[in-house]
């Protein structure tokens, strides 16, 4: 019933995945890229914030002690170059390791989720992205009830991360106009610190659990019906009717190779009206003769009928062929409880041939 419905039960296949990653169809969560990349921008300026602190007080220390001096004159267009080019450089020296930073790992997220991949088919114009019907359908109890659950959640860990931090800070700011600019930068940064880490952990717990949850909707629109997966299987492996023509070519072309070789066999040994099977023995290439070709029937009397018109010897004995036909294939070595019997008729060639001669 649920085939007949075309209802989509099935996993899968590789080939399925392939295709949906060609057209850039990949299980991805943005969350968990964001929480990603926010811990490595907050370990970066943990790193650099001594650094960025102390350019930026030098550079407001010769601002302040330069003041007097530019106030004097009339600044010209080189002065405003030069302060152009002097505060750009110390922002992008700032501000550059960060930002590469969250940019390397915001593209490693991604990668690490469904690797990197140029994919045309996504930039083609669709209008199945502009039917309303689509869009309708995202909005249904089962999509969109599970995305309003994560984004309360998602805010509800932010909130609870950065209450008990801003409130310890608002406790705190009475003191910070009487300590030192340095120790009240450090107290601040410490605040924020925990605040970035804190947010940053959570929200890394949410995105894990929001990325399972698109990997399962990916993987449940990719499914197939029963009859999808035979068609599949039939465009991979082959039709059976194409399969089963490709067979009859080959055992034809073996055949007409085995009824050519019948032409330099030694002799042809029959039963004599339903088996027929040629041996080859030529002592400087085989220890033992060899079956050429074999058949019974119609392709007996077709194996008689090329030895005849090739001068090939036909020898009648009944259960020596019947034997050969059952016990050998062609390409080997006679049986070795054969040996004897083929021993027989080819010395009784022989014999022939000196009679003949």
């Amino acid at each position: 019933m649920a085939d007949a419905q075309g209802e989509k039960t099935e996993k899968p296949s590789a080939k399925k995945f392939k295709e949906a990653r060609d057209k850039g169809q990949v299980a991805r969560s943005r969350d968990l890229g964001s929480a990603v990349t926010l811990m490595a921008v907050t370990a970066v300026l943990g790193a650099v914030a001594p650094v960025l602190l102390t350019r930026l007080a030098g550079s407001v220390a010769d601002a302040l002690a330069g003041l007097a001096v530019r106030a004097a004159h009339d600044p010209t267009a080189n002065d405003l170059e030069m302060l152009v080019l002097e505060k750009g450089a110390l922002i992008a020296l700032l501000v550059g390791p960060i930002a590469l930073t969250a940019a390397a790992v915001s593209v490693g997220a991604a990668a690490a989720q469904g690797g990197l991949r140029f994919a045309p088919a996504a930039l083609q114009f669709s209008w199945e992205r502009l039917s309303p019907v689509k869009g309708l359908a995202k909005l249904k109890p089962s999509q969109s009830w599970v995305d309003t659950f994560k984004t309360v959640l998602a805010v509800t860990v932010l909130v609870s991360t950065a209450v008990p931090i801003v409130r310890a800070m608002a406790l705190d700011g009475l003191r910070y106009p009487w300590m030192a600019p340095a120790g009240a930068g450090a107290a601040g940064w410490d605040a924020i610190s925990r605040l970035l880490w804190q947010g940053s952990v959570g929200l890394l717990i949410v995105g894990a659990a929001d990325y399972g949850l698109q990997w399962w909707r990916h993987f449940t629109s990719l499914k197939m019906t029963k009859q999808e997966v035979r068609d599949e299987g039939k465009s991979s492996e082959g039709s059976p009717e194409i399969k089963g023509r490709v067979r009859k070519i080959q055992r034809d072309m073996a055949k007409q190779r085995m009824l050519k070789a019948v032409k330099s066999a030694t002799v042809v040994v029959t039963n004599p009206t339903h088996y027929a099977v040629a041996l080859e023995y030529r002592r400087e290439k085989n220890p033992a003769p060899v079956v050429l070709a074999k058949g019974r029937d119609l392709l007996a009397l077709k194996i008689r009928e090329i030895a005849r018109v090739s001068g090939v010897p036909i020898i009648e004995n009944p259960s020596l062929a019947r034997a050969l036909h059952a016990g050998a294939e062609i390409g080997d070595t006679i049986p070795a409880p054969l040996f004897g019997a083929v021993a027989e008729v080819l010395a009784y060639l022989i014999r022939i041939k000196q009679l003949m001669l």
